[in-house]
């Protein structure tokens, strides 16, 4: 429970795919962001492993989807964050990057957890 004098923290995490194909095997750069207050945080950001084959800009969208809802249910779950709301996975659009429903997160601490960029919050 709250007490007098603290707020709850809300926010908006959005995950984002591109294909490297430099290698022999399709790898994908994941971004996975937190936009809370006035600031957006990467709380992701490393290469992933291609789960499905991509067959078009839709398995793209599916593979920023299922790594954005590991970050939520893992890493930001551990910082006190947790989902309220999400939106639909959004429909493909010629020159956008891929990227994943919207989520609306909550934060019922406090203080800020640290961030894993190593930035005050």
């Amino acid at each position: 429970m709250l007490e007098r004098g603290e707020a709850m923290r809300f926010g908006r995490v959005e995950g984002m795919v591109v294909v490297d194909g430099t290698r022999s095997a399709p790898i994908l750069r994941l971004t996975v962001s937190l936009e809370s207050g006035s600031r957006i945080a990467t709380v992701r950001e490393e290469e992933v492993a291609v789960l499905r084959p991509l067959a078009g800009p839709e398995d793209l969208i599916w593979h920023a989807d299922q790594y954005t809802q590991e970050t939520l249910g893992t890493d930001l779950a551990e910082q006190g964050w947790e989902v309220i709301g999400a939106g639909d996975l959004p429909a493909p659009e010629p020159g956008a990057l891929p990227r994943s429903a919207s989520y609306v997160v909550r934060n019922l601490n406090p203080t800020p957890a640290p961030d894993p960029a190593g930035d005050p919050a």
